[in-house]
């Protein structure tokens, strides 16, 4: 899954990254994500995953997209373009077995499986695959074993209808992790990729992202001096404060205010006072050896430290992909290939806010 821009790192950059992996597919959101790596040459499978207004069929047709489809309405629409434009596009049906939220009643088969069939002989619509999604893989089994039989049941049911369900999936990152018995045809993983641990404690995800910021002066002050909007923080002794040029316009947290920290050099820098659009405030007292240019890390590693992908989601009280889809376009995506592993390469190439 790389939908919203690579859950934050960018599209493009993540296909390219997972290429040699030879993936059977990309799956997007929308339409004018699948776009966007057409243009930048991606040639594979790209699935659109979240239902397209009727005007975006064009674009689904001129890209050379797939389509994903929760509605009988919604499929009769897609055929009505494919046929208007002579055109096969490849579709996957989508089942509710639980979510709530999209998808063909699984337990209702047989009321759409004739419309369903109807839509697939008369127009050029070629059905791929089936699938559903899990709303609690992480947390509970047995809703999740209840989805799971649900989904089969619905199956063999459109098998009954005359209908083939094409491939099987189900799996996000958790369900991949936990159940691969569960595995199918085709998993989809997402937050797993970007390091994210699906499942505390059963499997340990690589860390793929750091955000970086440059130091951009110390200020010694004395004691009892506030710091930051709305004086939420006030020196208990004469202090040195480190100005980052990083905040919350950049994606950087404001619930961080008083609660996160930085790593500089390696040695964790406590964050005082309010997190503001542009500008971060951590405390080096006592740290000597931090000075204007040098690189705070506020996720990922800095030498033997790490502020972890789910460290930081804890802390901000929110979920892994939150974090790192709330990035902004202000932030400079650096890929390793691009910049050093190592956390100068941020001051280095003369940026003052950077993901690695």
């Amino acid at each position: 899954m790389v939908k919203a821009d690579g859950y934050g790192l960018g599209a493009v950059r993540v296909a390219r990254a997972l290429a040699g992996e030879e993936p059977w597919g990309l799956g997007v959101a929308t339409a004018a994500e699948g776009e966007e790596l057409r243009q930048a040459g991606w040639e594979g499978r790209v699935v659109v995953f979240s239902p397209c207004p009727q005007q975006d069929a064009e674009s689904l047709l001129a890209s050379d997209l797939e389509a994903a489809a929760s509605s009988v309405d919604g499929l009769r629409a897609l055929a009505g373009a494919a046929s208007a434009r002579e055109r096969e596009l490849a579709i996957h049906l989508n089942l509710d077995t639980g979510m709530g939220r999209l998808g063909l009643d699984a337990g209702r088969v047989d009321e759409w499986a004739g419309s369903v069939r109807e839509a697939l002989r008369e127009s050029p619509l070629r059905l791929v695959s089936t699938f559903t999604h899990y709303h609690s893989a992480e947390t509970d089994d047995g809703a999740s074993d209840g989805q799971w039989g649900r989904f089969r049941d619905a199956l063999r049911s459109m098998e009954r209808n005359g209908l083939d369900p094409g491939l099987r999936h189900a799996a996000n990152s958790a369900a991949a992790v936990r159940w691969p018995e569960r595995a199918a045809d085709v998993v989809r993983p997402g937050i797993f990729l970007y390091g994210g641990a699906p499942v505390d404690g059963e499997l340990h995800a690589e860390a793929v992202v750091r955000l970086r910021a440059r130091v951009l002066e110390v200020r010694r002050v004395s004691a009892g001096t506030t710091v930051s909007y709305g004086a939420t923080y006030r020196t208990e002794r004469p202090s040195r404060l480190a100005t980052l040029g990083l905040g919350y316009g950049d994606g950087l947290r404001r619930s961080l205010s008083n609660r996160g920290e930085a790593l500089i050099h390696g040695r964790a820098a406590p964050i005082r006072g309010r997190v503001c659009m542009d500008i971060t405030v951590v405390d080096v007292t006592d740290r000597p050896d931090v000075r204007s240019g040098d690189v705070a890390t506020l996720l990922g590693h800095d030498g033997e430290s790490e502020i972890s992908l789910e460290e930081l989601a804890s802390t901000c009280d929110t979920i892994a992909h939150e974090i790192l889809t709330g990035f902004t376009d202000r932030l400079p995506r650096l890929e390793v290939g691009e910049a050093q592993a190592s956390p100068s390469s941020a001051a280095e190439s003369g940026t003052e806010r950077g993901t690695t």
